[in-house]
């Protein structure tokens, strides 16, 4: 069973797997709102958890990936661009992202 909540142009995504729910706490508080033309996707499988922001944007956006432990550095997304972060499961709980930090 998939969750999906939509802020803003933001998606965040929690997966009920094995009867155990893994979607962040507090999905909504921690998707800050970011631009409007880019889109976050988060997913657990069964040993990686992994967040792709997608860069609609016309313009260069920048983004950290927020979790329990230590966060990613901030990364700098060109227009028409993804990248994808991907952890261990245990290795950190999702809590969102954190915009404009270059």
């Amino acid at each position: 069973m998939k969750t999906m909540v939509k802020l803003s142009g933001v998606v965040a995504a929690g997966v009920l797997s094995l009867g155990v729910l893994s979607a962040a706490p507090a999905q909504a508080a921690a998707v800050s709102a970011g631009p409007g033309c880019a889109t976050v996707k988060h997913w657990t499988g069964r040993v990686t958890q992994s967040v792709r922001v997608t860069n609609n944007c016309k313009y260069t956006i920048s983004f950290q990936v927020k979790r329990r432990g230590p966060d990613p550095r901030c990364t700098v997304l060109a227009g028409g661009r993804s990248y994808t972060w991907q952890w261990t499961r245990w290795g950190g709980q999702w809590q969102g992202i954190r915009w404009n930090c270059a």
